[in-house]
């Protein structure tokens, strides 16, 4: 999920940390896993009714956190409901893109998840709630930041393991499942000179980025160096070797386990020599994701907005980067409970 807040013109420098080797299981490090409770709550969302009501309440307690906070759901996006979104999908859709089944279910406790204009006016606003309480170690502290610290994280970690891989130097980059933007505005601060190349399935998601890209670049007088497209991200259609970096930022624990793979593929065909496939996800081995993991409630809310949880916990992410001829990837914690990992494609 994302927002469009503010980033510093470059990440700060922290404490340098030490990178490990990423691991070889990511299930083998969800101890204490209740089999039961995840087969039982799989079984019960069999159940449209079941589930129409685990979604429900998911999407209340999001709501709820972000009033707690001060945001406003309703009033933050109705000046956006009054945009001609049938004229902006038209400009973006490309209807050469076949849509997959995995992506054709419900997410984050939307019917027609990702496909519709209420999830992607209302993402801003979603992940300042979601990601509220992300980088406090115990999960309870809320703040209106946490979405925008996450990412600097992820932009920090990132950049000290490309320079500890030796990566080649970045201009080019790949954001895959770019959604509105967030994640490629977060590239650019990172990145600065560097061109980025969104993609995203969500024609929803693109119109809606590339309406307030219009309106950024209106305020300021300046062209950003971003294009969000729609394409496929096992597809992209980019020439081979064409780019430098790759980033998922957040998106493998939306995929299925074979999707997950089959991008991974593809970004080591676009990428050039030297280039890196840079990796931000929630992380099975933390201590917060095994709670949830073991606790009825807060798995059932969780699962109920992310349909392809299991298959991304059960994904060794290790050996799919090393399939698809990437080297051995490292990793760093970029919060209590992300972690970011990057592979390098062998010069």
């Amino acid at each position: 999920m994302a927002s469009f807040a503010s980033f510093s013109s470059r990440p700060a420098h922290p404490r340098r940390i030490s990178s490990t080797t990423a691991s070889s299981s990511q299930t083998a490090n969800v101890d204490g896993a209740n089999p039961l409770l995840l087969s039982a709550v799989e079984a019960l969302f069999k159940f449209p009714p079941v589930f129409s009501l685990a979604a429900k309440g998911a999407r209340k307690k999001i709501v709820d956190r972000g009033q707690l906070m001060g945001l406003d759901f309703a009033s933050d996006i109705e000046a956006l409901k009054q945009v001609d979104w049938d004229k902006e999908m038209a400009e973006v859709l490309d209807t050469t893109v076949s849509t997959p089944g995995y992506y054709k279910v419900p997410f984050h406790a939307y019917p027609d998840g990702n496909l519709s204009m209420e999830s992607a006016l209302e993402v801003t606003v979603a992940a300042k709630s979601v990601h509220a309480t992300v980088m406090d170690p115990e999960g309870k502290v809320l703040d209106p930041e946490g979405d925008e610290k996450l990412r600097s994280s992820y932009n920090r970690c990132m950049l000290q393991l490309l320079e500890e891989q030796d990566a080649r130097p970045v201009k080019d980059i790949l954001d895959i499942g770019a959604a509105t933007g967030l994640s490629s505005l977060a590239l650019l601060k990172a990145f600065p000179g560097a061109t980025v190349t969104g993609i995203d399935l969500s024609p929803h998601f693109l119109a809606a980025g590339r309406y307030l890209q219009r309106q950024r670049e209106e305020e300021t007088g300046k062209k950003e160096h971003l294009m969000l497209l729609h394409g496929l991200a096992e597809d992209t259609r980019l020439p081979s070797e064409s780019v430098d970096l790759v980033s998922m930022c957040l998106v493998c624990h939306e995929l299925p386990e074979s999707a997950s793979r089959a991008i991974f593929k593809e970004a080591a065909r676009v990428l050039k020599p030297g280039g890196a496939l840079c990796v931000m996800e929630m992380n099975p081995a933390s201590q917060i994701f095994q709670r949830v993991m073991q606790n009825p409630i807060p798995y059932t809310i969780f699962k109920s907005t992310e349909p392809w949880l299991l298959e991304y916990v059960n994904m060794d992410m290790k050996t799919a980067m090393m399939d698809a001829g990437l080297m051995e990837p490292r990793q760093l914690e970029n919060s209590p409970r992300h972690k970011s990992v990057v592979a390098i494609k062998k010069s």
